[in-house]
Formats: C-alpha cells, sequence, structure tokens
C-alpha cells in the first residue's frame, strides 16, 4: 500500500481500559546493525488460506472454558508451490506423519542460487531495525526483507501460513496449535522452533518499552499462555475464543520471530529467519544493505546476492532515479506511475471522516443522525479524488473497497454525493449551524480533502476550521483521535482488516472516543471475534453496515501504493493488500 500515515516516536495514550497506546514520534533512533553472514532472497510461495471452520464458544467472551483434547478440530494449510520445470532440483521438507495438518504438507526447498544485486527505493525511513518497537503499518517495507512470522498476509490480503506449516483450532475457538516447518534457523544461527515461538511472545507480553511499544503488546492481548508441545508444535492458549484475532496480531509487528538471543537488543543485533540478512546500514538507517544468507530454509527461493534500500524521502526522487537506472525497484506516486517503465499496484488504507462526538457532548448538533448523514452526503469522493489525479475508482463509502474484498457490503443504504439533497436534509432537522475544528496532517492528500469538505459542508451552513496538526505526525493524529479533540476528524482506517479496524474503534476501544456504539455494533463485533474469518465475515459486514448507514464513519478513499520497475530486469514484485508499500522479497530476481 502506499501509505502517507507514518508513525512517529511515542506518544502515549490511555485507552480507558487500562492499556497505553503508545505511538512514535518523528525523531530517529541512531542505530546500526552489526555485520553478519551471508543471506538471500526467495521467490513468493504460492499458498492458499483455508480458514478454519470454528463453532463460537458460549459464554461472556471473558472465560477460560476447559476443553477436551480429543475435541474435533478444525486445519488451516500451505498448499504446495507450483511444481518447476526441473523437479530432480527440488526436495521435499520432511514431515511427521501424524494425525495432524502437517502431514498434509509438502513443502519445495529448491536450490540455493542467488544472482544480481537490486537497488531498491522507498520515501519513507525507518526508525529501529527492532520490529517490535514500531506500529507503522509502512515500515514493513523494511521488516519484510529481515524477518518471517508464524503467518502473514498474501498478495491478496488473505492470512496464510509461512513459518508455520499450518494451524488447528479447537472447537471452543481458545487453543490454537501451530505446526512449525523443520530446518528453519535466525541468522545467528539458533534454531527456531516452538521454545523460539514461546519465547518471542512472552517477551512481547512482558517487555514493555523501549523493545515492545504498548500497542505492539496489545496485539497479543488474546493471548493467555503459549504451550511448547514439542520442538515443531506449539499451542497459543487464549483468554477468550479468538481465533480471528490470533491471526490479526500474527501478522503484524507482534508476529516478526527474532532470535531469542536477541531478544532485548533487536535493534542493534536484529537477527530475524528471512532470505536476507543485515551487512550494514547508515547511522540514521537511510541505508540499509543485506546479503543473501545461505541457511534459509527455502533455498530455492533465494533470487539474489544482496540488496540496498534506500529512503530517498522524495516520490520524485524515486520515479527520476529508477527511469535512470539508480534504482531497480522504487515506490512511485500513483497519479505518476504512467512514467514508470511498469507498476505493481495494490489498495491498502482507507481514508475519510469519523465523527467522534456523534453523541453530541461537544456539539449537540451531531447526535441527530440526519444532520450526519447531510455531512455524509455533501462528500464529493469522486471529485476530491480527480482534482488529486487518481482513478475515480479508489472513491469508496466503506471499509472494503471492491465486491470481492473482505465483508463487502452489497446493500449499504449510505448516503450518495448530492449537495442539494445534503442541505435539503441539514434543512429539514431544524438544527441551527455550527462550526467545528478538523485537525489534519501537512502536505499531501490531507489538507487537501479537508479542505474539499470544508466547502462543501459550507454550502450546508457548517462551518468546519482545518488546522495542521502540531507535531505534525500520524502519532499526533491518532492521538487526538482517541483524545477525541475534534468533534469530526479526518482520519486513516490503517488496520490489516475489517474486523481489526472495528475492534479499535467501537465499543472502549482506544480510537473510539465516544465509549459506546450504536445498538447492535458491539455485539456483532464480540462474536466475530470468536470466530474465523469465514465464519466471522457476515457479523464483520453487518457492523460496518450500522456504523456506516448511521453516518459516523465516512470513508472516502482508497490508497493505492504503486512500486515502479523494469520488467525486463526485475521478476517476481508483487505487493501485499493490506500493508504499506511492502512487497515480500520472495519471488524477486533480477537479470
Amino acid at each position: 500500500m502506499t501509505f502517507a500515515v507514518v508513525d512517529n516516536r511515542h506518544t502515549s495514550v490511555d485507552d480507558g481500559d487500562g492499556k497505553l497506546l503508545t505511538f512514535v514520534n518523528d525523531s530517529r533512533t541512531d542505530l546500526k546493525g552489526d555485520q553478519m553472514r551471508n543471506s538471500s532472497l526467495m521467490r513468493l510461495l504460492a499458498v492458499l488460506l483455508a480458514m478454519a471452520m470454528v463453532a463460537a464458544a458460549c459464554g461472556d467472551g471473558d472465560d477460560n472454558a476447559d476443553t477436551d483434547n480429543g475435541a474435533e478440530t478444525t486445519a488451516t494449510t500451505a498448499a504446495p508451490a507450483d511444481e518447476p520445470e526441473d523437479d530432480e532440483a527440488l526436495g521435499n521438507v520432511e514431515v511427521d506423519e501424524t494425525a495432524n495438518c502437517a502431514s498434509e504438507v509438502e513443502l519445495d526447498r529448491g536450490t540455493y542460487a542467488p544472482s544480481g544485486d537490486l537497488q531498491n527505493a522507498i520515501a519513507i525511513s525507518l526508525g529501529t531495525l527492532n520490529p517490535h518497537d514500531e506500529q507503522g503499518p509502512a515500515s514493513f517495507a523494511y521488516y519484510g526483507w529481515m524477518y518471517e512470522g508464524l503467518v502473514r498476509q498474501s498478495v491478496e490480503g488473505t492470512v496464510v501460513p509461512w513459518l508455520a506449516k499450518c494451524w488447528e483450532s479447537n472447537e471452543a475457538g481458545n487453543e490454537i496449535t501451530f505446526f512449525l516447518h523443520d530446518g528453519v534457523v535466525f541468522h545467528d544461527g539458533a534454531a527456531f522452533n516452538a521454545e523460539a515461538v514461546k519465547a518471542n511472545i512472552e517477551h512481547i507480553k512482558t517487555a514493555g518499552p523501549p523493545e515492545v511499544l504498548p500497542p505492539v503488546a496489545n496485539q497479543m492481548a488474546v493471548v493467555d499462555s503459549v504451550e511448547v508441545v514439542d520442538d515443531l508444535t506449539v499451542k497459543f492458549n487464549l483468554n477468550a475464543p479468538g481465533e480471528a484475532l490470533l491471526l490479526s496480531g500474527l501478522i503484524r509487528h507482534s508476529g516478526f520471530m527474532v532470535s531469542p538471543d536477541s531478544l532485548g537488543n533487536a535493534g542493534a543485533s536484529p537477527m530475524g529467519t528471512s532470505p536476507y540478512m543485515i551487512s550494514n546500514t547508515s547511522t540514521d538507517l537511510t541505508t540499509i544493505e543485506l546479503v543473501a544468507f545461505e541457511d534459509y530454509w527455502q533455498p530455492g527461493l533465494v533470487g539474489l546476492e544482496t540488496v540496498t534500500i534506500t529512503s530517498t524521502g522524495d516520490i520524485q526522487a524515486n520515479l527520476d532515479g529508477l527511469n535512470a537506472g539508480q534504482f531497480d525497484v522504487a515506490v512511485v506516486n500513483t497519479a505518476q506511475a504512467d512514467a514508470a517503465p511498469a507498476v505493481s499496484q495494490n489498495t491498502t488504507v482507507r481514508i475519510g471522516f469519523v465523527v467522534t462526538d456523534w453523541q453530541g457532548e461537544q456539539i449537540p448538533q451531531l447526535a441527530n443522525k440526519d444532520v450526519r448523514c447531510a455531512m455524509a452526503g455533501a462528500l464529493n469522493r469522486e471529485g476530491i479524488q480527480a482534482a488529486g489525479n487518481n482513478d475515480p475508482v479508489s472513491a469508496i463509502k466503506q471499509f472494503a473497497a471492491s465486491p470481492a474484498d473482505y465483508a463487502y457490503i452489497d446493500d449499504l443504504a449510505a448516503p450518495d454525493f448530492d449537495l442539494e439533497a445534503a442541505k435539503a436534509l441539514f434543512d429539514s432537522t431544524g438544527e441551527e449551524p455550527f462550526t467545528f475544528k478538523n485537525g489534519h496532517i501537512r502536505g499531501g492528500f490531507w489538507p487537501a480533502t479537508s479542505s474539499a469538505f470544508a466547502t462543501a459542508l459550507a454550502e450546508l451552513g457548517i462551518t468546519m476550521e482545518n488546522e495542521v496538526l502540531e507535531p505534525n505526525s500520524a502519532g499526533e493524529m491518532f492521538a487526538n483521535l482517541a483524545k477525541g479533540t475534534y468533534p469530526v476528524q479526518i482520519i486513516a482506517y490503517n488496520e490489516p482488516n475489517a474486523l481489526m479496524s472495528l475492534i479499535a474503534r467501537t465499543g472502549s476501544a482506544a480510537f473510539n472516543p465516544s465509549g459506546v456504539s450504536p445498538d447492535g455494533v458491539d455485539e456483532l463485533v464480540a462474536a466475530a471475534r470468536t470466530k474465523s474469518f469465514e465464519d466471522g465475515e457476515a457479523d464483520v459486514a453487518a457492523a460496518w453496515k450500522i456504523l456506516i448507514e448511521e453516518c459516523i464513519f465516512i470513508i472516502n478513499n482508497v490508497l493505492t501504493t504503486s512500486i515502479g520497475y523494469d520488467p525486463a530486469d526485475v521478476q517476481g514484485v508483487n505487493h501485499t493488500g493490506g500493508i504499506p508499500i511492502a512487497y515480500w522479497p520472495h519471488g524477486v530476481t533480477k537479470g
């Protein structure tokens, strides 16, 4: 995803439930990676998601229900990779012939043969090499080259097995067992096994800042304990049914596995399991050099000898450098994508407005649904996108960007843009005109979108006074959202999926300053979080439908990321839905 919102270092907010939500400010920690041995690049494993069919447990969601070890379980496995033409060059991962999903998995290892040097340019910079001390989704553009997790998001945005062959959930949904690939080692030579998984999750839950940011720790809040079953089997005991909730956390920063010997010092010693390991960095981390890891667990997926990631801080410089041959791959402005030799594009973060004061505590008129919906009807989504040289298809009214997306709402009855109808609706309420402030990030689409909405609202007699956030950061934006500073605020909906976005923005969650949700929403969210993604999809869509039709969430557009490259020179660049400006290194080759 192309993500204009980048988390900056350390702004803390209490979410009202005793959890400290910490943001990251723009100041960067000057850290330098140790000299490391060789690493390598892989091609993308074709894996499919077959989500577990889990029955929801009865109760209030806080019980630690005892379950029968012999209870029926459901499993999700990784599909075998496509067979290459030279079958003799490949081997298979040995699997235990036991009665679990792992016995179904055969994974091609391939032959280690890296070739070429890749120059990769992005516009954002990294604050730390420790993935647990960062929460910005855009940082995956770096961490994806260094670390891996039990699961990850596929190019399509689904959750798929990775370091885990598969997982099984018990019938109650409060025990999730992962079966690990064998032969996996960290960059420092330590074995990746069930003990390493347990050490990582316990560190994330207990270490605290500066090693682990509270929002990263909160991604594992559903985990009560981690149990080592055997060397390659690890069980997560949850404090409530929550397969989807656990997987949603594991595809974020808390899921990146760090060598146990580096836990507590990952910023200076960033040891993951990825096909690349760091050989050198600049002091400010604007340049990171990586080399192929010769002991990578799938050697046939190693495509490059070296990779250099350069943060230019300038999208135009990325495009110019790409066309001049300075860079092989570069994040480019979507509006200028036609100027690149070729682009990989994917949709990512949603941008829109949220009526934080929908209860009318600051602005009484906002408690009137018709006032809120009149405001929503004044938002010219397609016009705003056209003015920014963006495809009108990026204008959306719901979290799902297209009918093919998870939890898409077919029968959404939210207001379309119609300024005359919006004026008539507002006039029919008999409410007095009012004034409020909106805070936005300086630069990019933020002020333009806010200004366009303010101009339209003025036609209704509503005055929106826009101001730049100080400090000018995403951390400040989310901190103000959590505090309810602005009655209506432009915001990023940057969670990796529609369920996680609901969890973060409903009930007593940090990003719902009202502390309450419309009737039925909390119950739907509670039901969805106890199920698999597949089983909970209808609940997720129903909750979103209420919030959007109540005109509390007024979503404007989805951001599209464009990654430019020359297909005659670079192959395998396919970036990931739901993660800003990130493409997994697996599958990239040069020459």
